[in-house]
């Protein structure tokens, strides 16, 4: 039987539970990613006991940049469909001062997810289909004091997508960007957020399916966000840099 495979890469985050679980009862079989094997087991076991499907796990290190090539290359039947999944969010004023937290900020969600990316869209480009889809943050339509240094890191990430996208469209190879708003996760333990701009993981992730499933380029997972940012990144700059932190 010819079973649909995606690849998850950060398949132990809150949202990406979910997905894994959503894409499994859709009959995909999975190849799930984490750096924690004994999670990554839980979470193949959890699944199963759902639905029962053909699920491998790797222990992958986005940062391990080394590893990358070797990573996609061992996988003895490559996906048709990839999500990627992994981000960094800690407190942003240490990453101000900490070179080793800024650096980390900028390694997980930005320079790693390139890095494999990279790597994965050129098979598929060579092969002629496949589906990329990477999570963004809508923290990089524009930067702002209190989250500048994780939303630059989004926003390059988000340009990176559209470049490829262009780039990759006549190859049949669909990318398509996720921009998250607010999600309840451990990510955002600590953090004030406002209920009725938040979404519950499970909730998220189903979006994301439905957004993957549908082909989408570019997709405000919550629809209030596009019209918050809209309005963000009209404001003129010489008011925008007087503004309180939001």
């Amino acid at each position: 039987m010819n079973e649909k495979k995606a690849l998850i890469i950060g398949a132990t985050s809150d949202i990406a539970h979910h997905i894994a679980i959503g894409l499994a009862k859709r009959d995909y079989g999975l190849i799930l990613t984490g750096r924690n094997q004994s999670k990554l087991d839980s979470l193949k076991n959890e699944i199963l006991s759902i639905k029962k499907i053909e699920i491998k796990t790797h222990v992958f290190d986005i940062t391990e940049f080394p590893s990358h090539q070797n990573f996609y290359e061992s996988l003895p039947n490559k996906p048709d469909l990839v999500i990627c999944c992994v981000g960094y969010y800690e407190d942003q004023k240490i990453a101000r001062i900490n070179q080793g937290e800024l650096l980390n900020t900028i390694n997980v969600n930005y320079a790693g997810v390139l890095s494999i990316i990279n790597i994965i869209s050129n098979d598929f480009e060579l092969n002629k289909s496949g589906q990329i889809v990477v999570l963004s943050s809508v923290a990089g339509d524009r930067g702002r004091q209190l989250n500048y240094i994780y939303g630059s890191t989004k926003a390059g990430l988000t340009n990176y997508l559209s470049g490829l996208r262009n780039r990759l469209h006549t190859s049949n190879v669909v990318i398509t960007t996720i921009l998250l708003g607010p999600v309840y996760t451990k990510m955002s333990d600590g953090h004030k957020l406002i209920p009725w701009l938040t979404l519950n993981p499970d909730i998220a992730a189903e979006k994301i399916i439905k957004a993957t499933l549908q082909k989408k380029d570019t997709v405000y997972i919550f629809w209030p966000w596009s019209l918050i940012m809209f309005l963000i990144r009209m404001i003129p700059e010489f008011i925008f840099k007087r503004l309180p932190p939001f």
